[in-house]
């Protein structure tokens, strides 16, 4: 590995998603956008849902993979980028995203007044309308 070339792994729960080299990485920290270059200082950050992009090939000829994200973790050392997540799917392999799911969970959302199951929820909720969101970017 060169030193203008990262080495990627993104890992979900049930397998790894991805696995390679890129020119750079950007993903969703639980505070904000985090965007990785080769040389990039040691840092572990907890995830937030959103997307991750990896940029792979050459500058004059750059592919894009784009990834789906739902908590976790990211790691950067020595130009290796990890990232362990609860869900981890490529955007090309998402499916639709049923509107009923939504309307369902809104609804346990409103009913619910435990504190645990709401947060819970509220994060499958999210999930969902952000993977909704991600499959309309494409």
């Amino acid at each position: 590995m060169s030193d203008k070339t990262l080495y990627v792994d993104i890992i979900g729960p049930e397998k790894p998603v991805y696995s390679g080299a890129a020119l750079s990485v950007s993903a969703m920290a639980w505070d904000g956008q985090v965007g990785i270059l080769p040389g990039h200082a040691p840092l572990v950050t907890k995830l937030g849902i959103g997307e991750v992009k990896v940029s792979r090939g050459t500058l004059a000829n750059t592919v894009v993979d784009r990834f789906a994200i739902r908590h976790g973790y990211l790691q950067i050392a020595q130009n290796k980028v990890v990232i362990l997540s609860e869900d981890a799917k490529a955007i090309a392999d998402l499916k639709g995203v049923n509107p009923e799911d939504v309307t369902r969970i809104e609804k346990q959302l409103a009913e619910t007044k435990d504190p645990a199951q709401r947060a819970k929820l509220q994060a499958d909720l999210d999930w969902l309308k952000a993977c909704d969101s991600l499959l309309k970017s494409t």
